[in-house]
């Protein structure tokens, strides 16, 4: 019998995790996301699916209601007067205040009804108060990039700051922290690790109002080593942190890979690193491959797309194209099983039904299907020629392929997509980074800044090893590190109690 996965099972996007709010150690209530400036939004899931709860406007013009039956006029009119035709209604607007004399215009009111010229009004039968205008207003003022808010590409934070936080307050207690000899590390590491990205953001930009200095600047002269490099990419936000990324895997000029207690230097230090690449741009949404690549042209002068090729050469090349090209449909698009059928007939045709690889047909069906959809054809591929994706990967393919067709696969593996897409996979590579010899302390930090940006999965992701290691990630986490590097990394994990 196949396995039949349940995508809809564990609630997977709608967690009510949030970020803490300032006031670190100590128990805070939950805050509602933010959503715009402040707003309360409706959950936003993973690769662009966002519901609209809004109701829809009403089409037309509806007249209200005619007089009840019985309808006698009151007293005062003139002689012979027997009040409106049967069924008309006077027209929306403040009643007349004198009846005595009142006749109803000839005629009954157009079928359609037109504004009049400039702003469109308020129908309050089709959206109470003014929510679509504030709804709109929200969705022009902030972006979602790894499933947070954020301010546009560009745009300044919200003005009048978000509801419920004080930037003001904080901007002084960064200022008490880094004032005069020495650095209060603790106060940092107390402001900074339980704020998100958009309130980060608002306090970056009152940083700047109050002192005439950059937050990030400021951040990295007055701390150093590994706290250092956790404040930073947090100070970045989700987006810079990952063009900054982005550009330290394409640049050549390569890394160290720190280990605690020792040094080793990568292999790859004089090449493109394409374990990182994979890390940022693979398994991405359209939206948010879009703002990347926008966010990396406004940096660096040239488009993702661009860096890629002149970096990367042969199939490599062609795979992390079409990877920053891909525009496949959100992972709500019901999943056509014809297409699974001939998905799974082409990749046997490109793999195991032939001799040799075609590398780019089996790439173009990985990199360009939705989550759901690579679900059911690992399944499916399964019942008719007996092997998981990730095994006729593993057997196809080598180096870097390989290792970007595994990245975005295991992401839909049909045994753990009931945590969540791509839950285990990242589980696991956290997991990765602390096992062993000494501790990856550049890979640890990368996976959980950018992991608890999304909250939600964030969440999912803590559970998930808590059930298999028997321990929760916190503590292991607080094993592995020491000093202010440990209250950062375990207050990221922390997050709301």
């Amino acid at each position: 019998m196949s396995y039949q996965p349940n995508y809809n099972q564990g609630g997977y996007g709608g967690s009510g995790f949030q970020m803490p709010q300032p006031g670190y150690g100590a128990p805070v209530a939950p805050v509602a996301p933010v959503g715009g400036y402040g707003q309360q939004q409706e959950p936003h899931f993973r690769d662009g699916y966002q519901p609209s709860y809004a109701p829809h406007p009403v089409s037309g013009y509806a007249p209200p209601p005619g007089p009840p039956s019985g309808y006698a006029p009151p007293p005062g009119p003139p002689s012979g007067y027997t009040g409106p035709p049967s069924g008309y209604a006077p027209p929306a607007g403040p009643p007349p205040s004198v009846y005595g004399g009142y006749s109803a215009p000839p005629g009954p009111p157009p079928a359609t009804y037109a504004a009049p010229p400039g702003p469109p009004m308020v129908n309050p039968h089709s959206y109470p108060g003014q929510q679509q205008q504030q709804q709109q207003q929200q969705q022009q003022n902030t972006i979602y990039y790894l499933n947070t808010p954020i301010p546009p590409l560009g745009a300044p934070p919200p003005t009048q700051g978000l509801p419920g936080y004080n930037a003001i307050a904080d901007v002084e207690k960064l200022r008490q922290a880094m004032r005069g000899m020495g650095t209060k590390e603790t106060l940092l590491i107390q402001t900074i690790i339980p704020l998100s990205a958009m309130h980060i953001a608002v306090l970056s930009a009152s940083f700047r109002a109050s002192t005439g200095k950059e937050l990030l600047q400021n951040i990295d002269n007055e701390t150093g080593g590994r706290l250092k490099d956790v404040l930073t990419a947090l100070v970045r936000g989700p987006l810079e942190y990952d063009v900054k990324l982005v550009h330290q895997a394409l640049s050549g000029a390569g890394y160290v890979l720190r280990v605690s207690g020792a040094f080793s230097f990568s292999t790859s230090s004089i090449s493109t690193d394409e374990h990182l690449l994979t890390e940022i741009i693979a398994d991405r949404s359209p939206s948010d491959l879009y703002n990347l690549g926008q966010a990396y042209r406004a940096k660096y002068g040239r488009s993702l797309e661009q860096a890629v090729k002149s970096d990367l050469s042969g199939k490599t090349e062609r795979l992390f194209t079409m990877i920053v090209s891909s525009n496949r449909p959100p992972d709500n698009t019901p999943v056509d099983r014809g297409l699974v059928e001939a998905d799974v007939h082409a990749l046997y045709k490109a793999g195991q039904g032939k001799i040799g690889t075609d590398e780019i047909a089996f790439c173009n069906i990985i990199v360009n299907r939705t989550t759901p959809h690579l679900t059911a054809l690992w399944d499916a591929y399964h019942r008719q020629h007996g092997k998981t994706l990730s095994k006729v990967i593993k057997n196809e393919f080598s180096g870097h392929m390989k290792t970007a067709l595994l990245y975005i696969v295991t992401a839909a593996n049909p045994k753990r997509i009931n945590e969540g897409p791509g839950v285990w996979r990242d589980m696991k590579r956290l997991e990765d980074s602390m096992k062993g010899m000494g501790t990856k302390d550049d890979l640890l930090i990368r996976r959980l800044v950018r992991a608890h940006w999304d909250s939600s999965h964030f969440t999912f992701v803590k559970r998930a090893y808590e059930r298999k290691y028997r321990k929760t990630l916190e503590s292991r986490v607080a094993g592995e590190t020491s000093g202010d590097y440990k209250k950062a990394v375990v207050g990221i994990v922390r997050g709301v109690q």
